[in-house]
């Protein structure tokens, strides 16, 4: 399968023969309609390299009591020409046919639980980065002007006071306000438990 937002490219393929290769709306329950129709009282092995749309497909899948793998991307073996003519198509068939040789391997599927709480941690991570990034502009600023920073306020810990800097000009002091407060808006109000 090669899934995206609005559908799904998926190729059949049965131990005797090769099937065809169907798009579809990105539906769980369509996939589940194609196959009782076409493929009835068959097993289901089904295949899908993970992306954009997270493991929602997976664990729906695995409900309906189908074996599902998903995929790291850079794992599934591709030829050189496989990586210039790039289709959905080409992608699902070269796919399913790695999974009936049994040449890729799952990765781990979180429960929904889990994966949100995932979501949770690399949010706090993406703040975290960005509050070091607007603490080093704010640094850079500093240095471009060839303002020298206090040693007091030379640290992780931004005090108050270290904010609370008085500028020579209106239109510098402008600037350094609106990086203040996108920095109060990332952090907490004090920034002190941010590192930089």
């Amino acid at each position: 399968m090669d899934v995206h937002k609005k559908s799904w490219t998926v190729h059949f393929k049965t131990g005797l023969f090769d099937f065809k290769t169907v798009t579809m709306p990105a539906d769980p329950l369509c996939l589940k309609n194609y196959i009782e129709k076409n493929f009835p009282s068959h097993e289901v092995n089904c295949c899908c390299e993970a992306g954009c749309c997270g493991y929602w497909i997976a664990r729906r899948l695995q409900q309906l009591k189908w074996k599902v793998m998903v995929v790291n991307p850079a794992d599934v073996p591709r030829t050189n020409k496989q990586n210039w003519q790039k289709t959905d198509k080409i992608d699902c068939r070269k796919l399913c046919e790695q999974l009936q040789k049994s040449n890729v391997r799952s990765i781990y599927v979180p429960g929904e639980e889990q994966e949100q709480l995932r979501s949770l941690f690399r949010r706090r991570n993406h703040l975290v980065k960005q509050l070091r990034t607007i603490k080093s502009h704010i640094k850079s600023q500093l240095l471009y002007y060839g303002i020298k920073l206090p040693e007091q306020f030379d640290n992780p810990n931004w005090s108050h006071e270290m904010k609370a800097w008085k500028w020579k000009f209106s239109s510098a002091a402008e600037t350094m306000q609106s990086r203040l407060k996108q920095l109060d808006f990332y952090g907490t109000k004090s920034c002190t438990s941010v590192t930089s």
